[in-house]
Order: structure tokens, then C-alpha cells, then sequence
């Protein structure tokens, strides 16, 4: 085997990426390349396999797979990036049909511990979907949604909406804003926001406690965009979590992405790694940890090695 030092200015194309995110919220778009500048650093840590696909003739890449565990230093960043394109897209679609709301519901407050928070959290908000489905359901509207939970400054959970689900009976009234964030902060003024005499009853009913907000999505773009900057906090990439917790969950009616279409094959056993050095003349890898096991599994052919590493100009040279 030889290993070969080439430069080369052209970055190549994620291909087992389900979805990319694009530069227009730069406080995500930030978030979202330091994790995953992190992420470059480390293997699996729960070992997923490898896979080798074609790049042009003899020119194969060799990569590691996703786990899809949140708190794999790796592959976590891999899955909110997928997670947030299903968010966006299926949105999208959704909202040819029917108009889209924002809801944001709480936990209870300081009355409840933050463990009996978490044992029955899923559990109340299980009650509150249930019965906000069925209200939807029996006025014949569409009911589809896809929510982000998180962890509030106080450690109890806290969950933002995006939903077709209306609670037919919303209302403008002034209600009195106390900022705690922003140019804003540490004032009170009163400002027109939506609210909802069955939502109130409802997530008091379903032991949530008394707080919750709603407003009509005008920009799908934005309002996912807003939702899916929690799915790059730092919180969502701890192992802690719950069992059962789902950090991002879906209607079963919200579209998923579609399937893709790809040449890559795993690599397993001695028999895959053999196929691909009869196959490849070259192959280029841009995860340095990665170089140490195909340096390993190649030593015995004649197959050049490229190793190929973005810098901070965000262009691929050689170490």
C-alpha cells in the first residue's frame, strides 16, 4: 500500500448525507460547523461501520457511517442535521394545505422536583397531544406536527410546536410580556398575542401547569429554523436524557425525507475490504481517524491512500 500527500482544492460531496444545512441564520449556521468541526476529531463511539463509495472510475472515499446516538461525539451533529432537514422540508410541504402554528408548552414550576419532572414529563405531554388530536380530528382538520424538547435554565423540560393543530377558538388579547432575553431585557409591556380557552385548560388537565403560548407561522423557513437551533444546544448532545425521552419527535403523519440512492457498500469482514482494493486505485479519506483503519485493512495492495483535511479557510489540504 502506498500513502499518497496530494492537494487538492475541491471539496468532495458528502454523499451519505441525508441533508445540508445552508448559511441563512448565521447563530445556527455557526453552531452547526463548530460541532461539527469538533466532530471530525472523533470515531463512532458506538462503532459504526465503514463504507466505501465510488467517486469517479477507480476513485473511491472511504467513511464512517452514522449511529444516529445524540450523544455520540461524531455522529450527533450528523443526526440533528438530518433531524433538521426533515423538519424544514416536511414544513414545507405541509403548509401548501394548511396553515402552521407555533406552540410552546412547560413543565410545571417550582412546586415539582426536576427528577419527578423528568419521570413524567413524556407522560403529561403524551395527555395534551392526545387530546389536541382528538379535538382537531372530530373539526376534520389536519393534524400533523414535529416538536423540539429541551432542558430550561431550571432543568425542567420545555417543548416548541410546530403544528397544523388548531384549538378553534383562538382569541386576540394584550397580555402582559416580561423580557428576559434581548434590547428588552428586565422590562414589561403589555403586547397582542393569541390565546386559546381550551389550550389553557388543556395543558392544566394534562398536569403541565398553567403556561403555554401559540402564534401563526407566517415564514416556514424562520419559524423551523427558530425550532431547530435547540437541536444544536449543547444540552442535546448529553448522554443524561431520560429513557423514552425523544429530544425531537413527529406526528406519524409528518413527512420524512426521501429515500437516497447510492453507490456506497459496508465495509464489515476481510471479504468487503477485498472487493474494494481490487476495485479502487485510489482511495481518499478525510477523517484522520478513519486513515488508521484503511491504512490497516489496505496494507497488503497497491492502493493509494489520500488523506485530505479542511482547514479553518474551509479548503482541503494535506497534514
Amino acid at each position: 500500500m502506498q500513502i499518497e500527500a496530494v492537494r487538492d482544492e475541491q471539496t468532495l460531496s458528502p454523499l451519505l448525507d441525508l441533508f445540508s444545512t445552508t448559511q441563512t441564520n448565521p447563530d445556527l449556521y455557526a453552531s452547526f460547523a463548530a460541532r461539527t468541526r469538533q466532530a471530525r476529531y472523533h470515531k463512532c463511539d458506538y462503532n459504526a461501520p465503514f463504507f466505501a463509495y465510488q467517486i469517479k472510475l477507480a476513485h473511491y472515499g472511504v467513511t464512517q457511517g452514522c449511529c444516529n446516538h445524540w450523544d455520540c461525539k461524531r455522529c450527533g451533529v450528523q443526526r440533528a442535521k438530518q433531524e433538521y432537514g426533515r423538519m424544514v422540508e416536511g414544513l414545507r410541504q405541509i403548509a401548501l394545505k394548511s396553515d402552521i402554528y407555533m406552540l410552546t408548552i412547560t413543565c410545571r414550576g417550582k412546586e415539582i422536583s426536576h427528577d419527578y419532572a423528568e419521570q413524567n414529563y413524556g407522560k403529561w405531554t403524551n395527555s395534551f397531544l392526545t387530546s389536541f388530536r382528538t379535538r382537531v380530528k372530530r373539526a376534520r382538520g389536519q393534524w400533523h406536527y414535529v416538536s423540539v424538547t429541551e432542558r430550561q435554565r431550571r432543568g425542567h423540560p420545555h417543548s416548541h410546536f410546530l403544528t397544523t393543530g388548531n384549538p378553534g377558538d383562538l382569541y386576540t388579547e394584550n397580555v402582559l410580556k416580561h423580557w428576559t432575553t434581548g434590547k428588552k431585557k428586565g422590562t414589561s409591556e403589555y403586547i397582542p398575542m393569541l390565546r386559546s380557552e381550551w389550550l389553557q385548560k388543556a395543558v392544566i388537565a394534562a398536569e403541565l401547569g398553567e403556561q403555554y403560548d401559540i402564534s401563526k407561522v407566517r415564514v416556514i423557513e424562520g419559524a423551523s429554523r427558530y425550532c431547530a437551533k435547540y437541536l444544536f444546544k449543547p444540552s442535546m448532545f448529553e448522554g443524561d436524557w431520560p429513557k423514552g425521552w425523544k429530544r425531537i419527535r413527529y406526528s406519524q403523519s409528518f413527512p420524512k425525507l426521501p429515500e437516497m440512492t447510492t453507490d456506497a457498500f459496508p465495509l464489515v469482514d476481510f471479504h468487503d475490504w477485498h472487493l474494494l482494493s481490487r476495485r479502487a486505485a485510489v482511495v481518499t479519506v478525510t477523517d484522520p481517524n478513519v486513515l488508521i483503519d484503511v491504512q490497516y485493512h489496505l496494507a497488503h495492495g497497491d492502493t493509494i491512500v489520500q488523506l485530505k483535511v479542511e482547514n479553518s479557510n474551509n479548503r482541503h489540504t494535506v497534514y
